[in-house]
């Protein structure tokens, strides 16, 4: 299991951190459909958020793996003004 910091409206809702099983490998947008999968209430939220691993934003198709893993963090887009 790997465990996933929540920003924002996301830790207010399902807490702080949670775990999902991740495979060996996986891309950007397929973190977010395993975390939407997970939590299926939420899925238009999740599938907007940024994705940052190791303090770094995720780019779409770069395949990341579990291995090379310290952090994930979901970073929902916000607004202020």
């Amino acid at each position: 299991m790997t465990d996933i910091k929540l920003f924002a409206y996301l830790a207010e809702t399902l807490g702080d951190t949670i775990e999902i099983q991740l495979p060996k490998s996986f891309t950007k947008s397929q973190l977010l459909e395993a975390v939407a999968q997970g939590f299926p209430l939420m899925k238009n939220e999740i599938m907007t958020c940024n994705v940052a691993i190791n303090q770094t934003f995720a780019t779409e198709g770069q395949v990341y793996g579990v291995a090379e893993i310290k952090e994930i963090a979901l970073i929902p887009p916000v607004s202020g003004g």
